[in-house]
Order: structure tokens, then sequence, then C-alpha cells
């Protein structure tokens, strides 16, 4: 349930408590595994806690009628490695433009292609569910429309992003994009918008849950 309809009406929730079972084993599993193959226990690709709340949220969001599922952005392979080996889907597949170099593969025989979301091979409507997190920020503007016409031709049903609302500026070196409200109404017309805070006591800028249905 939402927190509350914020005067724009957009609706903000706080990041919830990390319950589901899978994501808390494979949260142990990651992180052991991190130490064991790169000797640190914090770092690059080792998601911090507010990271592991943003993944259940995002599974909450996921319908039931939803059995193939692509995960654009891999990264360190948190949430591949979740979906693959949660037993809800079919099909899992999951895409970025290099292999990152701490990736941790826990689930076997991952479906991992090195592919770039400005320009899929993946047939029309593919998908019955995309997850892109955390990527939109990355893409110069030519990339980032491209991305967003291959993200929706590639979805049957459902299509769920995240990016940093309202990130304050200065950006640092990595994002390319800013999104304030404006921008993403504006960018995302159809998209149901809801606000993922982090921590209430923090001023930290809250995620944007962005929500297409086809």
């Amino acid at each position: 349930m939402p927190n509350q309809v914020n005067s724009s009406g957009l609706r903000e929730f706080a990041l919830p408590v990390l319950t589901n079972p899978l994501l808390q084993s494979i949260r142990e599993q990651f992180e052991s595994a991190y130490l064991k193959q790169f000797g640190m226990r914090t770092g690059s690709g080792l998601y911090k806690n507010a990271d592991w709340r943003r993944l259940e949220f995002a599974t909450s969001l996921i319908p039931d009628n939803c059995k193939s599922v692509l995960d654009v952005g891999v990264g360190p392979g948190a949430f591949l490695n979740f979906l693959s080996m949660s037993g809800r889907f079919d099909r899992v597949t999951g895409i970025d433009k290099r292999r990152y170099s701490k990736f941790i593969e826990l689930a076997p025989n991952l479906d991992y292609r090195i592919m770039n979301v400005g320009k899929t091979s993946f047939p029309d409507a593919s998908f019955d569910l995309v997850i892109c997190m955390e990527v939109l920020e990355h893409l110069d503007t030519a990339t980032l429309t491209n991305a967003l016409s291959e993200l929706r031709r590639i979805t049957c049903k459902k299509l769920i992003m995240t990016v940093p609302f309202n990130e304050p500026l200065p950006l640092p070196s990595y994002h390319l994009q800013q999104f304030d409200e404006n921008r993403i109404r504006e960018t995302f017309p159809s998209a149901e918008i809801l606000l993922l805070h982090r921590n209430k006591e923090q001023s930290t800028w809250p995620w944007a849950v962005l929500v297409e249905e086809f």
C-alpha cells in the first residue's frame, strides 16, 4: 500500500523490508560468493541494503500471468539469479552491453546475452515482462530514445523501469540523464509513476518506478 499520494497525484512508497525468503537467501549467497571471489565485503557490484529492498518492491509488481521475463542491464547478476531461481517463469533472459567484471552466477545455465538495449535482436512482443532498472539514466539522449522504443517493442504485457527521481545537480559522470516530474511525464506518458523512497530520515533522492501496460 502507498504511504501517501502527493500533491501531483503520484503515489509514494517507503522501501519494503526484505522478507522474500529466496531473495534473502540469494543475498547471503551473493555476498558470500563476492567475498570468496574478490576478497572484499564491500565494493562495486555488491548491492547495498536499499538495492535489495528495491528488488523486493519490483518483485511485488510482477503479475502471475507473466511467464517470460527479460532483465535489462544485468550488472552483477543479483536479479537475474533471483528470477531464474524463483520457479515463477517458463523463460528468463538477461542482457547487458558487456559482461560485468564482478558478475556472479548462482543459478546454473543462466540465459545471459551481450546485447545493446538500443538495438536488440528479439522479435516483437518477445517477453510478457521486461524489467529495466537503473539503466536509462546512463544513456545519452539518442540511445535513450532508441532504448525506450525497443523496450516497448519487445514487451507483450508489462514493462517495469526505474530511474533516479530529481537527482541533484551536478550529476555524477556516469549519469547522463536527469528525471524530474516533467521529464518523466513527457518521456513516459502512459506509465504509472510510483515514487520509492529509500529512507524518510534521509534526503537521498528516491527512485521513480515506471510501469507500462500493453
